[in-house]
């Protein structure tokens, strides 16, 4: 029963892995659509991380992930913020809103302490349900 539960637990594991990767492709690198994405794009916030979003040309959602430097001066602490966005973000994105959607989508984190997945993961959710709403219905 237990070796079941596991093998049971395990295939959704990596069935969630090859739902939503986050790869070279559907990063968002290139400078003008970054910047477009700040100025032409629109703002969703909760109370950690803040989501600026803009329509694209292309059909594949593009993402990135910042943390600001002048509340986190070390870049382990930056890095380590933006692992946490990363993952929470590839494990609920396919839940909310999908992968072939034309946007450019650009994560901020906002909050003032170094936190940990859990509230990192619901202040994901909580931006994944509102943009599903308010933009993709």
């Amino acid at each position: 029963m237990k070796w079941q539960i596991l093998i049971e637990k395990t295939i959704l594991y990596f069935y969630n892995m090859s739902l939503f990767s986050l790869n070279n492709k559907s990063s968002l690198k290139i400078q003008s659509e970054i910047d477009a994405v700040f100025k032409k794009g629109q703002k969703i916030s909760s109370e950690l991380i803040s989501l600026h979003y803009n329509a694209s040309n292309k059909p594949q959602l593009k993402t990135a992930f910042s943390v600001g430097k002048k509340k986190f001066k070390l870049s382990v602490k930056r890095n380590k913020i933006k692992r946490l966005m990363r993952e929470a973000f590839r494990l609920n994105a396919c839940e909310y809103i999908g992968k072939d959607n034309s946007y450019n989508v650009a994560f901020v984190f906002t909050g003032p302490d170094l936190p940990n997945y859990k509230e990192v993961e619901n202040s994901m959710k909580d931006l994944l349900i509102s943009f599903k709403k308010n933009v993709l219905s």
